[in-house]
């Protein structure tokens, strides 16, 4: 059975199985945003108002703009908040059609001829994954059939870092997408099998919404009184 999915569901379901099961696929959890996930959400939205038609960043976010106009000086086509999908067979596709099977959001890509530029904005502690960065890459290999090479870098906002480029070529395709594939035909398996097996980590008692799980934080906490 083929799924639809994203780089953050994917690292979910490597995460804990049960809490992808639960939250993404029964729907039967929500998780709730923490006031950072929303100062994040505040972040990406006043940032993409500045690119696109300079409107002044929010109260406090001044800092970065030494940032953020060494990008918006790049060359280039500039898209924000760009979503893309694709279907099982690589081929792109509408956000919300009903053969789609990968998503992705990149926060600001610039295409200039046959070289693309990709920056994710991350409003948390610095903590580098290349596999989200080579999925950017596949995404627009697949909706910009011109674009050979995507340089594609994470910016850190809180310290102010701003990460060595990645850069990806159209040759590197096939081996990119094994960093994906077999994480993607474990959720198939466990989708036919029904099998969903937790796995505890420090994550369980901080902030997992699936409350029913037995390593869940509040659960314990609820069995203690």
């Amino acid at each position: 059975m083929s799924v639809a999915w994203s780089f953050s569901s994917l690292t979910q379901y490597r995460n804990c199985p049960k809490q992808y099961h639960e939250v993404r696929f029964l729907k039967n959890f929500k998780e709730v945003k923490g006031e950072e996930a929303l100062w994040g959400d505040r972040v990406h939205k006043s940032i993409e108002k500045y690119l696109t038609d300079g409107t002044p960043l929010l109260e406090g976010m001044d800092v970065w703009l030494p940032i953020l106009e060494s990008f918006r000086k790049l060359r280039g086509t500039l898209h924000v908040e760009n979503q893309l999908a694709i279907t099982a067979g690589f081929q792109p596709c509408e956000w919300f059609a009903k053969d789609t099977w990968c998503r992705g959001i990149i926060d600001a890509l610039w295409i200039d001829g046959t070289v693309a530029k990709a920056v994710d904005w991350k409003t948390g502690k610095r903590k580098p994954n290349s596999d989200q960065l080579a999925l950017f890459a596949l995404m627009v290999f697949a909706h910009y059939p011109a674009v050979e090479e995507v340089r594609t870098k994470f910016v850190w906002l809180k310290p102010g870092v701003v990460d060595p480029t990645e850069t990806f070529t159209r040759d590197m395709i096939p081996q990119l997408w094994q960093l994906f594939l077999q994480d993607v035909k474990r959720i198939e398996y466990s989708i036919a099998s029904n099998v969903w097996t937790p796995r505890t980590s420090g994550l369980c008692s901080a902030w997992c919404p699936v409350v029913t799980c037995s390593f869940n934080g509040k659960r314990r906490q609820g069995d203690a009184l």
